[in-house]
């Protein structure tokens, strides 16, 4: 579960009330909404203010993205999480280098971690690094979708296209797997107002540049600088991150 989780408020904005169960161990948002009452010197209201009444109510609390159950929970570099992809990685050792920082907001909750990864390469024998970023993005009132289309087959870095783009299918309502280059691959989910972002990225002991890879037109490949690969797995943790989150699952 998400541990003492790093909550901070957006620019200008008041924080939002959180409360963090010590017996769960995992974040929630404030109070429940309380039931809106539509009543003038006790008489009935008529429909038409009644109509407005739950519009407003609506705009004001509600009328965002389906979240399909989302809410920050279980920390997602925590555990076997991630097991699907230290396994194909034949992960000798792990280490949670950045630990869950979760904020909740009005408009957007946000989480963030960073594993690291340490497995032998079965090619050269050299033990390499790997760094496994997950990135949960939660929309509660605006719907995601059009940004997440805009910024699809992007580097997020450099903001040039990718190298190879593919579309995943039976991952939440859109998934792209994009290339990045020869020791990045990233995988990106959109399921309503939720969005998903899991990036992979190798160090090879010892490697060359990436350039210098490129000038040899396909030289030396090690698992590490050949991440695209992986993507199978990557899918598979991808589908236990998501699951960790939802309401439902638990």
């Amino acid at each position: 579960m998400i541990s003492e989780p790093e909550l901070t408020g957006g620019p200008g904005e008041e924080p939002a009330e959180v409360i963090a169960d010590p017996a769960a161990g995992a974040l929630s948002g404030g109070p429940g909404r309380r039931p809106w009452v539509w009543a003038v010197g006790g008489a009935v209201v008529a429909s038409a203010l009644w109509g407005a009444g739950l519009r407003l109510w609506d705009a004001q609390h509600g009328g965002g993205p389906d979240l399909h159950g989302y809410v920050l929970g279980d920390s997602p570099c925590a555990g076997g999480t991630l097991g699907p992809l230290t396994s194909a990685l034949h992960a000798t050792d792990t280490a949670v280098i950045a630990p869950t920082a979760a904020r909740l907001g009005k408009a957007l909750d946000q989480a963030r971690c960073t594993l690291e990864i340490y497995a032998p390469d079965p090619q050269t024998g050299s033990l390499d690094r790997f760094q496994v970023s997950v990135a949960i993005d939660l929309h509660k009132r605006t719907d995601p979708r059009r940004e997440f289309e805009d910024q699809a087959g992007l580097d997020p870095q450099t903001l040039t296209p990718a190298v190879a783009v593919r579309e995943v299918a039976g991952l939440g309502d859109e998934a792209v797997a994009q290339t990045v280059s020869r020791q990045r691959e990233e995988l990106h989910v959109l399921h309503g107002g939720a969005v998903f972002s899991l990036t992979l990225t190798g160090y090879a002991a010892g490697a060359v540049s990436e350039d210098t890879l490129g000038a040899l037109h396909g030289g030396p490949r090690t698992a590490a600088s050949d991440v695209a690969r992986f993507e199978p797995a990557m899918v598979g943790a991808m589908r236990n991150v998501m699951k960790g989150q939802q309401k439902t699952a638990r």
